[in-house]
């Protein structure tokens, strides 16, 4: 009899099929280069498809690279199979489970996602609009008077909207310290999920040995951050209970419901620490870019002036009425997404077709390998802005719905990011012409068009010479500005 379902066994497994992948190495499997590891599995993607395999140790690891496998197995009747986020030890140790970002807690992770829909769903967005469009006007003058720091002035812009809508906070500045504590926060956040993360995420017997041994270093580290994004998400809460702004934790508080204050206190933090760098990474993306591509800016600045006639400056309301504007957008998301892979899990044993996904595998969401594929994307390397002007760009996937993530885990800040991305590229076209700077003799200085690694990735430092286009857009600007 024990042979009998020994052999049945045996013969469901032998019709299933491993899937493809490189040869690992014995014990240690496959190893991939720390950098860009995003960029080597893309090359991976051209060898072994859009779905295959590798392994790290004893961790079973599977790389979408397609948004169409993606979507068979992170939406739909799989959604839930695949809706878990492998949780680092590194992160756990430093408490950054605690918030929607890495919650493991399927009942927690609802509550939050609950949550943040009182204020990022597009009807509560409304709410938030003005607040938007004012410190949109004070990022275009931040940029008037100091062109050289303009990504400064963006990171002002989104801790200066988001905060509001977390907590009713107006932040007092550049330097304001509640956001300097909350940068702080994301800094180590992005050190703590970067790719391929702490050894103790891969071993993580590690973390019940003793601190004094060497290489323990990593828990003095993990009980820093824990006790920093603590004390931020502590000072933050004490902070929105006596504003009279509305914002997330005002609305949570005052609908009359109980609230589990832990999991509003930490959701509330993770709208700014978990969000707001991603718009910082697009809008530095989208001056790169002008530099590079000074006819893309050209057309841009051609549909702003035919659409607002130098009158007034870009509402949200336009955005059915500068296509390409809003194609120029799609552009910058699918050649630079902040995000280019995120991570999932799956509890148990899943079929693909007929090749098996082993239970507990690190699902490795490629987005960048899905948003530079020739066969989605013909000339996928080359920035057009004009292929989503054309009739056929309806075949390939659409970027804002590739970058924002899939299923349950989908991005829910995604309507907000879009009308600040949106709005803040169609304004600083309006009233600015974004250039090289020139050197001592007149020459054009080349800036680096290299990004940084990590979870979310930034170009690299660069110079760019950022001047107001006419006398009327300067009047325009200074109008705007006086009227706040």
């Amino acid at each position: 009899m024990l042979a009998a379902a020994y052999a049945s066994i045996h013969l469901r497994r032998t019709r299933k099929h491993s899937l493809p992948g490189p040869s690992p190495w014995p014990i240690i499997g496959n190893v991939l280069p720390f950098r860009r590891a995003y960029l080597t599995l893309t090359q991976l993607r051209d060898v072994f498809g859009p779905i295959y395999t590798l392994r790290f140790f004893r961790t079973h690891i599977v790389v979408l690279s397609s948004h169409q496998v993606a979507r068979e197995l992170l939406e739909g009747k799989r959604s839930a199979a695949f809706s878990a986020r492998p949780l680092p030890r590194i992160v756990e140790l430093a408490g950054m489970d605690r918030g929607i970002v890495f919650e493991a807690n399927a009942t927690r992770l609802r509550i939050a996602r609950n949550l943040l829909k009182l204020v990022l769903q597009p009807r509560e967005l409304a709410e938030y609009r003005a607040h938007m469009e004012y410190h949109i006007v004070k990022l275009l003058n931040d940029i008037y008077e100091e062109p050289d720091d303009a990504v400064e002035h963006i990171r002002t812009l989104t801790a200066g909207i988001t905060l509001r809508m977390s907590h009713g906070y107006d932040i007092t500045g550049r330097n304001d310290p509640y956001v300097e504590m909350a940068n702080e926060t994301v800094q180590n956040f992005a050190k703590a999920s970067k790719p391929p993360g702490y050894l103790v995420d891969w071993l993580p017997f590690l973390a019940y040995l003793p601190s004094w041994l060497p290489g323990m270093g990593f828990k003095r580290t993990a009980l820093s951050w824990r006790q920093q994004y603590t004390e931020l998400a502590v000072k933050g809460h004490r902070m929105a209970e006596g504003k009279v702004h509305a914002s997330l934790t005002s609305k949570a508080l005052g609908d009359g419901k109980p609230v589990d204050e832990s999991i509003l206190m930490f959701t509330a933090t993770q709208l700014y620490t978990g969000g707001a760098d991603t718009s910082v990474s697009t809008l530095s993306s989208f001056i790169l870019a002008m530099m590079r591509y000074p006819d893309v800016q050209r057309k841009a600045q051609e549909e702003l002036d035919h659409v607002l006639e130098g009158r007034r400056l870009p509402q949200y309301g336009d955005r059915a009425t500068l296509p390409y504007v809003e194609s120029l957008m799609k552009e910058i998301l699918r050649c630079y997404p902040p995000i280019p892979a995120i991570y999932r899990t799956n509890e148990g044993e899943e079929l693909y077709g007929e090749s098996i996904i082993e239970k507990n595998s690190v699902i490795i969401v490629n987005f960048w390998g899905m948003l530079h594929d020739e066969t989605v994307y013909p000339d996928c390397n080359t920035f057009s802005p004009e292929r989503w002007l054309a009739k056929q760009s309806t075949q390939g996937a659409d970027p804002l719905d590739v970058v924002f993530g899939f299923g349950r885990r989908a991005c829910p800040g995604r309507h907000l990011a879009e009308e600040l991305i949106f709005l803040s590229m169609a304004s600083i076209l309006a009233l600015f012409s974004i250039t090289k700077p020139l050197d001592s003799s007149g020459k054009p200085i080349e800036p680096n068009y290299e990004y940084t690694d990590g979870g979310i990735i930034f170009p690299a430092s660069y110079r760019s010479h950022i001047h107001i286009r006419s006398e009327e857009a300067e009047q325009l600007l200074k109008a705007s500005f006086n009227a706040l």
